[in-house]
């Protein structure tokens, strides 16, 4: 009957530790192993994963491996009786096991571990004392290995591709089982060049072949190579360069179990390189169960292999030295699991989102998403962090002081008979948006009176009639003034202390930037009806990842103000806020990741209170609550959001004459617009026992982590007829409700009127 000889030699050294990741210290092994502890530790050191090892037995009781041998190891020689069962009468064996899943081990001269040293090992004794078997043996020892549950069978003895063998590679196959072969100490082609043939299709993805190489990853001299052939499994084939690897096979120490516990020493031969490819395979399939489930981690060895030679896959090193610090790292493509089940690449996705407004940092979604799980082209599962979709102001907290002047505009003011109107431009290159007159125009001045190319453009137009009603109109300013002054009266006092509280107008200030217009209406010698429209300029939202859709809000409200008692007055003013690709001024990527819904519609009641101090003073109460619409989300990670209710509060002092005659101050405390519950139900994803995802959702509250505190102060002061001295402090603590960041704003201006 043919003899299968071992393919390892030996050289007797004691009391020395077998090699970390079964290669010594100088065994080249340490360039491929970024963190040996971080890559063990993410798999548990291969715990769950058992390893059978062909051979010649294992001694169950050595500190390598003792309490990891399988009771189910057995006795797999046909070809002759095992005296001492399944036990190691030759050293080897046991050399190989401990190399695959040798425990940590440390000496006075070193301190290393196998390659996966939680691993379970099953001994399938099918060599004797000698070293010498059939191919029966073998044969029988893999069938064996796979009755008993290896997910990895170790082969470290000579590749004779009987029929026998092969059908008991096709049989392990079938149960999943990765079968690592030593290449062959011969220093020729491995199987002498021939094809293996009359194997299955699942075994050409669950065989792998090493070869050795030495300390400097160079070629050993005894080592056998792919050579030519291949696996053939019916009209498919494999060559055996493409399910090759190369390993560290020189030097490598291990026990030499039958001279006692204490005894190692060097081995040498590609039978110590095969266990690292078993060991990797066990630690790759127990910190990934879905590369066992379908049958991929040899691939993924392969592919994460080190190359060696010129350029691919070679007919020296096959696919190359294998690298578990590669093998570890994500492969390909990364995507997540969609709330609808479907793939979403990630590899790319920046500012999904530019959070803001009632949303603040959008903190518990995005804490949710700082370790979300995505997976790679093997679909195997990783941490990722995905905060960055999240554009906002970080949330470290800290202070920021600005000093901002207002843009350069002109302000052309007229009276007479009781009414006026205004009229207040800019230059064209000063505010983005186009001329509110624009169209009216045939033929666009090529410069204005002074020369200055561009000319003027047209932001904002007012006419106030005798009456007290007013009419504006305008197109890249705020309305939100306009507004004020079309509630209490033009150039009032409490039309100032409105526009400072802001929360009666807290929705309207979501939708500015684009065209408004603002009426006022005097309907008794007590009371004014106001209303106003507003929407965002279009390109509010292209700071996003993509172009596919932009952000958009118009707003419209109502308002009737004037004196309920003595010196009360009071106003109720109802607004709306429809929102597409935004919710309460967070905007984002309608289609991306972390869309809240194509449309939103939101509505708000609110009040204030005004007390007449007296002696031109004045104190307004100011708030709001919202309610915003709830909605599917087509795609993304969020499936749904809630209905959401959000506030806004404000108390604004405002006194005329304070200093000296036409002079104004205002001072302000208020709690900007934000959202006090809601949710989004986000999908969440982990792995099954196979590997398989598996989706959960949970309701991540829209309640931002900040609760902003605005205090501010104005002071307008006329210095002559045509001038006006402005100056405004703003001080923000959880500035845009965002926790522990303070914003301090100090603005200078003059105001000229022509």
């Amino acid at each position: 009957m043919h003899k299968t000889l071992f393919a390892g030699v030996s050289l007797a050294v004691l009391c020395a530790a077998h090699a970390s990741l079964a290669g010594d210290a100088s065994s080249g092994w340490e360039t491929q192993i970024a963190d040996t502890a971080t890559v063990q530790a993410r798999a548990a050191g291969g715990a769950g994963v058992p390893i059978a090892i062909v051979d010649t037995g294992i001694v169950a009781s050595h500190p390598e491996v003792a309490g990891r041998v399988s009771p189910l190891s057995s006795c797999a020689a046909v070809s002759f009786t095992c005296a001492n069962g399944f036990t190691d009468d030759s050293s080897h064996g046991t050399a190989v096991a401990s190399v695959a899943a040798g425990v940590y081990s440390s000496t006075a001269f070193t301190s290393m571990s196998g390659v996966a040293p939680a691993a379970t090992l099953i001994a399938e004794k099918a060599l004797n004392a000698s070293g010498a078997g059939t191919a029966d043996d073998v044969a029988h020892g893999i069938v064996q290995a796979a009755d008993a549950g290896a997910r990895v069978i170790n082969l470290s003895v000579s590749y004779v591709p009987s029929g026998s063998v092969v059908s008991a590679i096709n049989y392990a196959a079938s149960k999943g089982a990765v079968l690592v072969w030593a290449g062959g100490n011969a220093a020729s082609s491995f199987n002498g060049g021939a094809n293996t043939t009359g194997l299955s299709a699942a075994a050409l993805s669950h065989m792998i072949v090493v070869g050795a190489v030495t300390s400097t990853n160079v070629l050993w001299s005894g080592s056998d190579t792919p050579g030519s052939g291949s696996a053939v499994a019916g009209s498919t084939s494999a060559s055996y360069r493409s399910l090759w690897l190369v390993a560290p096979g020189t030097g490598i120490i291990a026990p030499f179990a039958t001279l006692g516990t204490g005894s190692y020493s060097a081995w040498t031969g590609t039978s110590m390189a095969a266990p690292q490819a078993s060991g990797a395979v066990a630690l790759l399939e127990a910190a990934w169960p879905i590369l066992y489930t379908k049958g991929t981690a040899s691939s993924v060895l392969f592919r994460t292999a080190t190359d060696l030679g010129t350029t691919g896959v070679d007919a020296t090193y096959g696919n190359g030295l294998m690298n578990l610090d590669l093998a570890f790292r994500p492969i390909g493509a990364m995507y997540v699991i969609g709330a609808d089940g479907s793939q979403i690449l990630i590899n790319s996705l920046t500012n999904e989102m530019i959070a803001g407004g009632a949303l603040g940092d959008f903190a518990t979604v995005s804490s949710e998403l700082t370790a979300y799980t995505a997976f790679d082209s093997y679909a195997r599962n990783f941490t990722v962090d995905l905060t960055a979709m999240i554009g906002t102001t970080p949330v470290t907290g800290g202070t920021t002081t600005t000093t901002t002047p207002p843009p350069p505009t002109t302000t052309k003011v007229k009276h007479g008979k009781g009414g006026g109107f205004m009229i207040l431009t800019t230059s064209a290159d000063d505010v983005a948006g186009g001329d509110l007159f624009a169209a009216a125009r045939r033929d666009p001045p090529a410069g204005d009176h002074l020369g200055r190319p561009g000319g003027d453009v047209v932001r904002f137009v007012a006419v106030v009639d005798p009456q007290g009603n007013m009419l504006a109109l305008g197109n890249g300013v705020s309305s939100v003034n306009a507004f004020a002054q079309a509630k209490w009266g033009a150039g009032s006092l409490l039309a100032d202390a409105d526009s400072r509280s802001g929360a009666s107008s807290a929705l309207l200030a979501l939708a500015q930037g684009g065209l408004s217009a603002t009426m006022g209406w005097t309907i008794s010698d007590r009371f004014r009806l106001a209303a106003t429209s507003s929407a965002t300029d279009l390109r509010v939202g292209e700071g996003l990842a993509t172009f596919r859709t932009r952000s958009f809000a118009r707003a419209a409200a109502v308002s009737v103000s004037g004196r309920v008692s003595g010196r009360w007055s009071a106003s109720a003013t109802f607004s709306t806020l429809d929102e597409d690709n935004g919710l309460l001024g967070a905007v984002y990527d309608g289609q991306g990741l972390l869309s809240l819904g194509a449309h939103h519609h939101s509505r708000s009641q609110a009040v204030q209170l005004v007390r007449d101090l007296g002696g031109g003073r004045a104190l307004m109460f100011d708030a709001s609550t919202v309610r915003t619409d709830g909605g599917t989300v087509a795609r993304g990670l969020i499936r749904d959001v809630s209905a959401i209710e959000a506030r806004a509060y404000g108390v604004s002092y405002v006194q005329g004459d304070a200093f000296r005659t036409g002079d104004r101050l205002t001072l302000s405390v208020k709690k900007p617009l934000r959202v006090v519950s809601g949710a989004a139900e986000l999908a969440l994803t982990g792995v099954d026992d196979q590997g398989y995802p598996v989706t959960t959702f949970k309701a991540a509250s829209l309640t931002p982590a900040g609760n902003e505190t605005d205090v501010s102060g104005s002071y307008l002061m006329p210095v002559s007829d045509r001038a006006q001295l402005s100056g405004e402090v703003d001080l923000a603590r959880d500035a845009r409700n965002v926790r522990g960041l303070t914003d301090a704003r100090v603005r200078l201006g003059l105001n000229l009127v022509f």
